[in-house]
């Protein structure tokens, strides 16, 4: 096999990391080939300088399937693996010549088997990859990204734990008050020091800061400084969305807080933390949790006095993961070229 085409137009920088483990075992699993990632920016700069990646190619925004047959056009692959089927882009795919297909990563998936395991489950199944390539999908970071973040923090006090508590829908966000509230508890127990990065809205992230004494704010730059400043933190807490998803990547203990989507299927593997609000909701949709009325109308259908059921993780229980993580001895952090002590 001397090319290979991995597909992701879901349009997420989580949906990116969601299938990293995937990528990187076919590109284990076959070294001499090339690996090629059709995705969308922002989250293709992650993979930049992937010793597993050959290249990065984006999709324009609005625009996959024509991407996907520009490319094609151009170029014929040995094997196209693919996460999205929308817009007839799984037919364009199987009419494109390549000597092997995989359109179908999402078939019959298990209630409580993560998205990421089921990708790599269906690969190892077809023969496409080997079990001894079959890894914990790990973010590179290069060692000078690695060096100028940790300058930025060299001079503060630890544990050094980020906050990150924008979503892309506020069905999937802890409130302001519980994450205030959590900070000043960090900071009582165990004089940490807390980090918000600066979401979609930077007003947010200031006033958070501003109400949890010595916390800094992280200003909003490229992704991959982003990676790099949360590659430096000894805990990452988070609402599911990307900066948990790269945290976790980057072997950063990572405590992810879910809502409308399900943890046991889109949660953070193993040996991170998901903490899930209201699991025995009526309306959740495991399968697809696109059409429930809570993701459609943005807020929950229920007569809980609550706008989501994010609000049904209390900051008790976010602690009870804190005090496992941060009472612990101080262990080494294994990144691509660096280690950073935590």
């Amino acid at each position: 096999m001397r090319k290979i085409l991995f597909i992701e137009l879901l349009g997420g920088i989580g949906d990116v990391l969601i299938a990293l483990s995937a990528i990187h075992a076919l590109a284990g699993s076959h070294p001499a080939a090339e690996l090629t990632v059709l995705t969308f920016p922002p989250g293709g700069e992650l993979l930049k300088s992937d010793p597993l990646i050959k290249r990065v190619v984006y999709a324009e925004p609005g625009k996959a399937k024509q991407s996907v047959v520009e490319l094609l056009s151009g170029e014929t692959f040995d094997l196209i693996v693919s996460d999205t089927n929308y817009d007839d882009i799984d037919k364009v795919i199987q009419n494109s010549g390549a000597s092997q297909v995989v359109t179908n990563l999402w078939r019959q998936p298990a209630a409580n088997e993560l998205v990421g395991d089921r990708f790599v489950k269906i690969l190892q199944a077809e023969g496409f990859i080997s079990p001894d390539a079959i890894k914990l999908a790990q973010l590179h970071l290069t060692p000078d990204e690695v060096s100028r973040s940790q300058e930025l923090f060299n001079h503060v006090r630890r544990p050094l734990v980020f906050l990150c508590p924008d979503a892309g829908m506020a069905i999937k966000r802890w409130s302001d008050v519980n994450f205030i509230t959590l900070g000043k508890i960090l900071q009582q127990r165990w004089d940490a020091t807390a980090i918000v990065p600066v979401g979609s809205d930077a007003k947010q992230a200031t006033y958070i800061a501003e109400k949890i004494w010595g916390a800094r704010v992280l200003p909003r730059g490229k992704l991959r400084d982003l990676a790099a400043a949360l590659a430096c933190a000894d805990l990452v807490i988070a609402a599911d969305t990307g900066p948990a998803r790269i945290a976790a990547a980057l072997n950063v203990p990572t405590l992810t807080l879910f809502g409308p989507s399900w943890h046991g299927r889109y949660g953070q593997p193993s040996p991170h933390v998901n903490l899930q609000g209201y699991p025995q909701c009526p309306e959740r949709n495991i399968n697809n949790f696109t059409v429930q009325r809570c993701w459609c109308g943005g807020v929950c259908p229920l007569d809980k006095g609550w706008q989501s059921c994010m609000e049904g993780i209390s900051v008790d229980e976010v602690l009870s993961v804190v005090e496992g993580c941060l009472n612990k001895p101080q262990r080494r952090r294994e990144h691509r070229g660096e280690e950073v002590l935590s």
